[in-house]
């Protein structure tokens, strides 16, 4: 029991002494915090609505100012009070005084969590002593102020700062301390300090870059990030709300318990003649200049592959990093220059074998990281989206539409059986065709997200890169898009609508005249066609690229749920394409004088200009598509030139609205008939800012504006005289 009570103990006037001697901390702690906190409130206390966003932000520590003083008063702290450590003389001073080593550290410790908690506390509770209700203010169309409903300077808020700085400080200033029994001179402390504290988020970060590159399927999105901003407290605040749920909240307080055990542990072994030394124990000089190394390495080598675009590249810089950086980490743990001799050629040589070790194992996936497919009866659920939805017939209309790929209560699942059977045939068929994705160039892909159970605390996440002829031609995706349970989550009939605005129905014909609805039954009918042509619809028809009919946006307001204000009416809009084959739709237009309204008519077309595209553009990273006009025209030294109105109509009828091959592909330029018919800006809205005027220069010479559509032609729907002309 005594030598339990001599190691919990602690000194009075040790305390009191380092309160009297270090007072100046929490002054200047008080002054941040009130300055940029408590100060502007009360200049603006007859107006705080004005400032609520402010307020919030404060509370939510994401404030600069506070982040900086939760970070660097309790590293100047525990440098300051465990400076004598890094003294030869001090040090000896320290330890001839009838105090146990744990006396020392522990009294010490308190004090460091005296100094820093103080200036938190007063500024809390001159917080809760002004603490009045403050609510948000938002203007809307109508020129209307709406009051959000949220309290945002309430006394649990500033309670809730108070529990969330302490606990930031107390971690940061045990990583501090930490640094200081660790190293042997103040410059070293503070370096330390600083780094120990972003060192394991770093390292997490580079082995997730590592893993990103090595292991194919390994998904950086998501809750990967998440995680690893939670490793700190620090950076945890800076992504969330600024409340700490009761698991991480736990954990936060046993990794400051436990740095608190190591460091005084350490404390009692530490030998006093390595004050002024860089490190102060032997073995974590390998330690530093390892991580130093590594740190290095990494950057250097994913800094030469981007430089050169190779494996090579990669590999020279990983070999020239760890050459570089061995011999800085050395320099530094050494606190010499004299660091070339056998000693350290051995410890590179073990730090080369480490890293070799890792990177083959990274390289021949040894964990079976890229095998691994979820058992079927292990899913309850799945979610997947893919980039090739959003250029075809699905689109997004509100802030929690399922096509993003962050996990979260509003992220769509799929939970039927044949769909989860469909998920995990799919996700074999990527893993079977790694060499086809891994090699694909210039051709037009999409990255595609699996994620399984994403309730899970640890939901298990893949990415893959597909290419557009394995999705359209996949039985798998086919069963995912026209099961039951997809479709009537995307139908129209399933917006989460209050109100309809308008709907506008409209194609890529120029100067085609879109069509306006505006009456409530009318718009409901058009909704009701629309939703049973989609229900209907086939995979093929729904991931095809040859153009639509016309597109109809849906214009409405529905119900925030995902901010402070859950009533507020937001304005969106949902898009849905319409195909010849949405027989409903169709006759509904017909029936409403609508009929062929957005039909191609070749009597509005001059001519239309062919081109073939084969080059070694795209190949150098330039993706044609959406291909401004102009420069494609670049691309090729001839053209075919259609003015039959058979041919035109022909082209009209089978053109596609993108190319698949970017390195070889047929595209053409449809010229309309008449002069000045296209208001300024058009072109350089439609293709892009440098290209409209060399479009206009092209193909309006001498005649004025006129109008120009471009069109594509992927093999299997280019007409045999195109192909002929071309050879």
């Amino acid at each position: 029991m005594k030598s339990k009570a001599s190691y919990f103990s602690i000194s009075k006037p040790l305390i009191v002494e380092n309160l009297r001697r270090f007072w100046a901390i929490p002054a200047l702690a008080f002054l941040v915090y009130f300055l940029s906190g408590v100060f502007p409130i009360l200049m603006s206390y007859s107006h705080l609505n004005d400032i609520a966003s402010y307020i919030d932000l404060s509370l939510d520590n994401q404030q600069p100012f506070y982040m900086f003083a939760h970070l660097m008063f309790p590293v100047i702290a525990a440098v300051v009070i465990f400076r004598y450590l890094q003294g030869v003389s001090s040090v000896s001073v320290m330890h001839s005084m009838p105090f146990t080593r744990a006396k020392l550290y522990n009294s010490g410790f308190l004090s460091g969590l005296i100094l820093i908690a103080a200036p938190i506390l007063a500024n809390g509770l001159i917080l809760l002593a002004i603490s009045k209700p403050v609510y948000r203010q938002y203007g809307t169309e109508s020129g209307l102020v709406v009051e959000d409903t949220v309290n945002f300077f309430a006394r649990a808020d500033i309670l809730n700062w108070i529990w969330v700085s302490l606990i930031i400080a107390f971690v940061v200033f045990a990583v501090s301390v930490f640094a200081g029994i660790v190293t042997g001179n103040s410059l070293m402390h503070f370096a330390t300090a600083i780094w120990f504290n972003f060192l394991i988020p770093a390292l997490y970060a580079v082995f997730v870059a590592y893993f990103s590159r090595f292991l194919y399927g390994f998904d950086t999105s998501g809750n990967w990030t998440e995680y690893g901003m939670r490793i700190s407290p620090f950076l945890h605040v800076l992504q969330n709300d600024g409340v700490f749920g009761a698991g991480i909240t736990v954990f936060y307080i046993l990794s400051f318990l436990i740095l608190y055990g190591i460091t005084s542990f350490l404390y009692q072994k530490r030998e006093l003649e390595h004050a002024t030394d860089s490190l102060a124990f032997g073995f974590m000089e390998p330690i530093i200049c390892y991580l130093i190394t590594f740190l290095g390495m990494t950057l250097l080598g994913f800094y030469f592959e981007v430089l050169g675009r190779a494996e090579l590249y990669f590999y020279g810089g990983l070999a020239a990093g760890t050459l570089i950086f061995f011999i800085i980490g050395q320099m530094i743990v050494k606190k010499t220059p004299r660091i070339y001799n056998m000693k350290s050629l051995k410890s590179v040589g073990i730090y080369v074998l480490i890293a070799v070790v890792f990177l083959v194992g990274l390289n021949f996936d040894v964990t079976g990281f890229e095998r691994r497919v979820p058992a079927q009866n292990k899913i309850d659920s799945f979610t997947i989206t893919e980039g090739f939805a959003l250029d075809g017939k699905l689109t997004g209309y509100i802030s929690d539409y399922p096509l993003n790929p962050g996990f979260g209560n509003n992220v769509f699942r799929l939970k039927d059986p044949d769909n989860i059977a469909a998920a995990i045939r799919l996700h074999q068929s990527f893993i079977e065709n790694k060499e086809r994705f891994e090699n694909q160039e210039n051709i037009y892909t999409t990255s595609v997200f699996l994620g399984y159970n994403p309730d899970a605390s640890f939901p298990m996440t893949r990415r893959y890169q597909i290419d557009y002829d394995f999705y359209r031609n996949s039985p798998d995706f086919k069963q995912l898009y026209e099961s039951r349970e997809f479709k009537e989550y995307f139908a129209p009939a399933n917006l989460d609508y209050v109100g309809l605005t308008e709907i506008y129905i409209n194609s890529d014909i120029p100067n085609r005249e879109s069509i306006t609805l505006k009456e409530r039954a009318e718009m409901e009918e058009f909704i009701a066609c629309l939703n049973r042509d989609f229900m209907e619809q086939s995979f093929e028809d729904m991931v095809s690229l040859k153009h639509a009919y016309a597109t109809a946006n849906i214009n409405f307001t529905y119900r925030d749920r995902n901010s402070d204000m859950p009533g507020r009416l937001l304005h969106n809009n949902a898009t849905y394409q319409i195909t010849p084959n949405h027989k409903n739709t169709m006759q509904w237009l017909e029936s409403h004088g609508y009929g062929g309204w957005f039909n191609h008519n070749v009597s509005e077309v001059e001519y239309i200009e062919l081109y073939h595209y084969v080059g070694e553009e795209s190949a150098q990273g330039w993706a044609p598509y959406p291909q401004p006009a102009a420069r494609a025209v670049s691309g090729s030294g001839r053209s075919l030139k259609v003015d039959d109105p058979e041919k035109i109509r022909q082209l009209l009828e089978i053109y596609e609205t993108r190319t698949i091959n970017y390195n070889d592909y047929y595209y053409g330029i449809v010229v309309y008939k008449g002069e000045n018919q296209l208001p300024a800006g058009y072109y350089e809205k439609r293709y892009g800012n440098g290209y409209g005027a060399e479009i206009a220069e092209k193909y309006s010479a001498d005649r004025g504006y006129s109008a120009t559509m471009q069109i594509y032609f992927n093999e299997g729907n280019i007409p045999g005289y195109v192909l002929e002309y071309f050879k």
